[in-house]
Order: structure tokens, then C-alpha cells, then sequence
């Protein structure tokens, strides 16, 4: 899904004892998330946000990619569980590297 499309929720590691069911764990759901599944982690990112919408191409991108590491970096997620939830959002597929398992070709190489 379109990185405009996709709510990113998650439950900071430290915040066990407030969240013990999604303590750590983090889920990408389309927007909008009617079921209110996001509702069940404390923290959300991506189409959430009102102002994600109004930002370039390029921010929009940069904002993905910070939002990866704050959810690493300071609310101690384990890094390949973000990974594999990040890899619903088309924009992280097709930037990461692409020998990285789960990256995508936007524009597919074409084969000799």
C-alpha cells in the first residue's frame, strides 16, 4: 500500500506495564481503520497524520524513514519486526536496498 494509505501503530517496548498486549509490537493497516485496531497501541505514524499529505514526495519519504528509526532508536522495537512491517508500505520496499529481503523494484530491471 501507498505510504499515504498506511497507519503505523505501535506500542513502545518501555510501556509494558501501560500496554502489556502490544508492548513491542507494531502493525501497518490500511487507512482508514475502520475495525479501530490502531487503537490498541499507544503510538501512530503515517496516514494518521493530517499533515502527511501536504508534504513532497521526498519528505514524505524522509518522514517514513525517521519514523523507522525513532520506533527502533528510542521506543526500542526490535529492528527486523519494523523491517517486516514496513515492507506493507510501497515507498520503504522500493528505497530500501535492494538486496535486502522484501525490496521491491518500482521500475523492474529489465533482463538481458
Amino acid at each position: 500500500m501507498k505510504q499515504i494509505e498506511a497507519i503505523i501503530a505501535w506500542t513502545p517496548a518501555r510501556w509494558a506495564e501501560l500496554k502489556p498486549e502490544t508492548a513491542g509490537q507494531i502493525v501497518v493497516l490500511p487507512a482508514p481503520d475502520e475495525a479501530g485496531a490502531a487503537k490498541r497501541y499507544v503510538m501512530r505514524a503515517g496516514a494518521s497524520s493530517s499533515a502527511l499529505a501536504a508534504l513532497s514526495e521526498e519528505a514524505r519519504v524522509a518522514r517514513l524513514f525517521i519514523d523507522f528509526q525513532t520506533i527502533v532508536v528510542r521506543d526500542g522495537l526490535d529492528p527486523q519486526i519494523v523491517h517486516r512491517a514496513f515492507l506493507a508500505i510501497d515507498e520503504y520496499r522500493f528505497r530500501i536496498a535492494p538486496d535486502t529481503e522484501g525490496a521491491a523494484f518500482e521500475d523492474p530491471p529489465e533482463e538481458d
